[in-house]
């Protein structure tokens, strides 16, 4: 591995005392690699004189064998290139010095590793590997002169890379993305065994291993960051829903209690068990009213109460004038509904519908959860549609928070009924 020296060029790098019994390691691995690969030469090379010797014998019945002066005419040349492994040793070692390097066993080391801590998911790691590391960045940063070349095995998670085909001759490096369930996914960087291994070790090897793992460190830091940053922006989204969402369900019909509390004072000195049965319907209705005004999801069996509540109190104050009937299935009142909307269906139609009436008038609920569409309608026999429906907290409310909660899975109509009133349709999709 080549080490820049950063020191400037008036000052001196500290002296480096490299370890002793280190440097000793150093010549004699050195030495061991080229004995090695001088050893397998001559063995290759004897295998073969020998095959072709014996040819020659069956050919014409001459017998041929090794002596000691051949073997060693063989054998010499191949010595010569031992002889300058304490040169390159020592000018490595000089190297290092100069650029106030200790030498590590690292250095040396032919299969140096390294192992990376991945934020993402097995897959999502692997396919960032993938990407990043057949990329031009990397193989100029390894001295390739252009992209690696590359081999990768998703179903394994492994991917080799190295200067030229075929990777196993060559300086290759393998990657291997490995995650348990549970655990924290490791990119394992690893030097893989190939002709340089009979060379004298400079640290490309080391070098090539950090130069991977540095590029995979950097592309997982910024991939987490930008994932990090993504879902700060949904909680915030989310936090934002939440607030506009309490706060436009939050919004009472505040004259509804002050005149439902005004009817109560005048009954209680009238008529006590008419007063005593509003109270009961108004505890009733605040019971399922505020839990409504803290949360974001309901029951259609809680707001069908609500509603219950709600007419039992203007059927008190309004007298023949109002009449109410609630059909819903069992399916349908366990389904999951927003709060405090169904109310608001029911406030319209007693407002705009049967109390501008000048006649008796009733109010129809039904629910229905068919293939996985809950149906819920408010039918009245009242006026019809005026001008004044939908003003203030009405359908205008209900759209709006029909569009933030589901989108295009939830819709609201509101048409002329067949009993000359109106008849509004909410509609939410599973």
């Amino acid at each position: 591995m080549d080490v820049m020296n950063t020191t400037p060029f008036y000052r001196h790098p500290p002296t480096v005392e490299h370890d002793p019994a280190l440097v000793r390691r150093y010549y004699w691995q050195s030495l061991l690699r080229i004995w090695s690969a001088i050893a397998i030469f001559v063995l290759c090379f004897m295998a073969l004189v020998t095959a072709l010797y014996s040819s020659a014998s069956a050919r014409t019945g001459m017998h041929f064998g090794w002596n000691w002066m051949a073997l060693f005419t063989v054998v010499w040349p191949a010595l010569i290139p031992s002889i300058g492994v304490a040169s390159n040793v020592r000018r490595r070692l000089n190297e290092l010095s100069e650029a106030g390097t200790p030498l590590t066993a690292e250095m040396i080391s032919s299969r140096p590793r390294r192992v990376v801590l991945s934020p993402l998911d097995p897959l999502s790691t692997y396919h960032l590997c993938a990407e990043t590391l057949s990329g031009l960045a990397v193989g100029m940063a390894l001295g390739y002169g252009g992209p690696a070349v590359f081999r990768h095995s998703p179903f394994s998670g492994k991917i080799v890379l190295g200067p030229w085909r075929p990777l196993w001759l060559g300086r290759s490096t393998e990657v291997v993305v490995a995650g348990e369930p549970g655990q924290q996914v490791e990119v394992r960087i690893r030097r893989r065994f190939g002709v340089n291994f009979f060379c004298v070790q400079r640290g490309e090897a080391l070098h090539a291993v950090d130069t991977i793992a540095t590029h995979l460190q950097s592309q997982l830091e910024q991939r987490d960051r930008a994932l990090r940053a993504v879902k700060r922006e949904q909680e915030l989204e989310r936090a934002a829903l939440q607030a506009r969402l309490t706060a436009l369900q939050a919004q009472v019909e505040p004259h509804f209690l002050f005149n439902t509390l005004a009817n109560l004072k005048y009954l209680v000195r009238t008529d006590a068990d008419t007063a005593q049965q509003m109270l009961d319907h108004l505890v009733g209705y605040l019971q399922n009213a505020l839990p409504d005004m803290r949360s974001v999801s309901s029951t259609l069996e809680r707001e069908l109460a609500l509603a219950r509540s709600y007419l039992s109190i203007m059927q008190i104050r309004m007298g023949q004038r109002l009449r109410f009937r609630i059909d819903a299935d069992a399916a349908a009142r366990a389904h999951t509904f927003p709060p405090a909307m169904l109310i608001s269906l029911v406030e319209n139609a007693v407002k705009h519908g049967l109390e501008r009436a000048s006649r008796p008038g009733d109010i129809t609920i039904t629910a229905a959860l068919r293939d996985g569409e809950l149906r819920v309608q408010v039918c009245d026999d009242g006026v019809g549609l005026t001008e004044q429906m939908g003003q203030g907290f009405g359908l205008a409310n209900i759209h709006e928070r029909l569009q933030l909660l589901y989108g295009e899975r939830a819709s609201l109509s509101v048409a002329a009924s067949e009993q000359g009133g109106v008849l509004a349709t909410l509609i939410i999709k599973e």
